[in-house]
């Protein structure tokens, strides 16, 4: 009888997973690379047996490359009209096309089907009107659980090295990335090394690179005063390449530049080259996150074993103003296509959404493989970093799905590690970051809808600031002057009078 039983409890199971797997809902989601120093998750990924098992959904991830490359990819897809069924925006000029395009799906439904997540993530109204058209709601814009990371870091044995003290000011900042670059700092007898590491990176994880070259500059404008792309001035109401300082800013990063402080290869080098080399320890100071610092601490110190870093504050700029850059209070944007809500697949997309947010999924997504990436001393999830991030990264590439920013999580993410002889406590690091970095908030930015023209009007900044920078055009008052006047070619007046309008119907310019 009890072997007879155990037949009819596996024949039972078998049903119901032969029923589940006929009723599987194909679902495609596409996000940026949470761990772009990782490729994605295995096929034999236990993310996608579960979700199979438990949710009825035949799961398949991809990962956007990231920045341009990212929107070009999903502008391409939208052209063929072969968008993912839930996917990442990180562009708002791409998501306002893809809302007229009518290549977006209201969201409003899909808020009772998950009802946790969206109690704890989607009940802000304020937030939801910035991806709120026609009284549709066309996104999942999470509440930021991180920003303003970001920061300068400079080589401390460095310093100490050649009788240095932390530049507080550009004057003080060109002349230690000007002596990190000639005079041999890490005695190796060969001229191989640079006073500052960046790239041009429009990456928006938890702050608004602005117009021009992104935010791995937005320092040096934030010491001229016209850090982002607004003036938010309510008497005088203006974009801040207008501003006479923005000029004095563009010289000084051209100052760095043809003083070959700066890596020549900035212009075209992409985040994970910049983390290569501040690894390799070949930037007397770069700009990075906190959390890239975390992930990079082990490949940076097995290369310079004496190596210490300190995080500086903003450099002051000729009136004493300071700012690292400008932030937003709203975070990570996911949203639905048409045809994947055409195609009823809308409830599975609630269903994956809403278990990616606690207990197993979030867990799955958030930390990877318990035991082998992460262990739970204390309740708080805690890393293992004897796996490095190339291979642990590769579990936890669709991390911001679950990620909310609870205060054990935070303890867990950024934890206190010991690494090449040195203690590092990560989320005391990332407080400081935040504490110092006299970052301004612009959350107002995200309600200027993009221009028809936005690409080109973008496009236009960056590659004149790219020519003024690099040498290639002179700055004098007619080529400044010519470059203000060519913004007229891009419409940018009636950019900057839509901006106005809709800062000032939404209260955030005042």
């Amino acid at each position: 009888m009890r072997i007879g039983f155990r037949i009819l409890l596996s024949l039972i199971a078998c049903s119901g997973l032969v029923q589940a797997q006929a009723n599987l809902t194909d679902l495609s989601v596409a996000l940026y690379a949470a761990n772009p120093e990782a490729p994605a998750p295995p096929a034999n990924w236990e993310v996608y047996r579960t979700v199979r098992d438990k949710l009825g959904i035949n799961l398949k991830f991809t990962m956007l490359p990231t920045g341009a490359d990212g929107d070009n990819r999903l502008g391409a897809l939208a052209a063929a009209n072969d968008l993912p069924d839930l996917f990442e925006v990180r562009s708002l000029a791409l998501f306002d096309r893809l809302v007229q395009q009518g290549q977006l799906a209201p969201v409003n439904s899909l808020f009772p089907l998950m009802p946790k997540r969206a109690a704890d993530r989607y009940g802000d109204a304020k937030r939801n009107l910035l991806v709120t058209s026609n009284g549709q709601i066309y996104g999942f814009l999470e509440p930021v659980t991180l920003s303003r990371q970001y920061g300068i870091w400079v080589r401390k044995d460095w310093l100490d090295k050649l009788g240095l003290k932390p530049p507080a000011t550009l004057e003080e900042f060109f002349e230690v990335a000007k002596a990190f670059t000639e005079r041999d700092p890490d005695g190796n007898g060969r001229n191989d090394t640079y006073g500052f590491g960046g790239v041009i990176d429009f990456d928006t994880a938890g702050i608004l690179p602005g117009l021009g070259l992104g935010n791995h500059f937005q320092w040096v404008y934030g010491a001229y005063g016209v850090a982002g792309t607004w003036n938010y001035n309510p008497k005088a109401f203006a974009a801040n390449v207008r501003e006479a300082n923005f000029r004095k800013a563009t010289e000084y990063i051209r100052r760095l530049v043809e003083a070959k402080v700066i890596d020549p290869d900035w212009a075209t080098m992409r985040r994970a080259d910049l983390r290569t080399r501040w690894q390799q320890g070949r930037y007397g100071m770069f700009f990075e996150s906190v959390g890239g610092l975390q992930a990079g601490l082990q490949n940076f110190h097995a290369n310079n074993p004496n190596a210490e870093l300190l995080l500086l504050p903003p450099p002051k700029g000729p009136e004493g103003k300071s700012s690292m850059g400008t932030y937003s209070s709203a975070g990570w944007l996911y949203v639905v296509s048409k045809r994947a809500m055409d195609a009823g697949k809308g409830a599975a997309i609630a269903r994956f959404l809403e278990w990616a947010h606690s207990g197993e999924g979030y867990f799955l997504l958030g930390w990877g493989r318990y035991k082998t990436d992460y262990t739970l001393p204390n309740n708080v999830p805690t890393v293992n970093t004897q796996i490095p991030i190339s291979v642990r990264g590769s579990y936890t590439q669709m991390r911001w799905l679950a990620f909310n920013g609870n205060p054990l999580e935070m303890r867990g993410r950024y934890p206190e590690i010991s690494v090449g002889g040195r203690k590092y406590v990560m989320y005391q690091l990332m407080a400081q970051a935040q504490r110092q970095g006299n970052w301004i908030d612009r959350t107002g930015d995200l309600i200027v809808k993009a221009a028809p023209n936005q690409a080109d009007l973008e496009r236009y900044v960056s590659e004149n600031l790219v020519q003024f920078v690099l040498g290639q055009r002179p700055i004098n008052d007619s080529s400044w002057n010519q470059f203000l006047s060519g913004l007229r070619n891009v419409r940018f007046e009636q950019y900057e009078a839509a901006a106005e309008k809709a800062l000032r119907e939404s209260g955030y310019l005042k």
